[in-house]
């Protein structure tokens, strides 16, 4: 399996809930960071898994950081960016 393919299976077992968030954000960021190529990638893809990116590599379960403008996403905002990512690659 590929860095690409890996990703998409990360969302798409993450959304069947197969994985739990932490272990989802710490696995997708490190395979988008040190595995992917940009040339295996279409443009639609690396805009919005770059987003993705930025939400699961920032994302905390502590109140204390998501009082922090600006700086950290929650559960419910990551869900959400995957949610919106499934429907823009159409991902299943």
């Amino acid at each position: 399996m590929n860095a690409k393919e890996k990703i998409y299976y990360l969302i798409r077992e993450f959304k069947k809930g197969n994985y739990d968030i932490n272990t989802f954000c710490d696995e997708i960021t490190n395979v988008y960071n040190l595995e992917l190529k940009s040339k295996d990638l279409n443009e639609l893809e690396k805009k919005h898994l770059s987003e993705l990116i930025i939400f699961t590599s920032r994302y905390s379960p502590y109140e204390n950081d998501l009082k922090i403008p600006n700086a950290f996403f929650s559960d419910s905002q990551v869900r959400r960016k995957v949610d919106e990512i499934i429907e823009k690659l159409n991902i299943f």
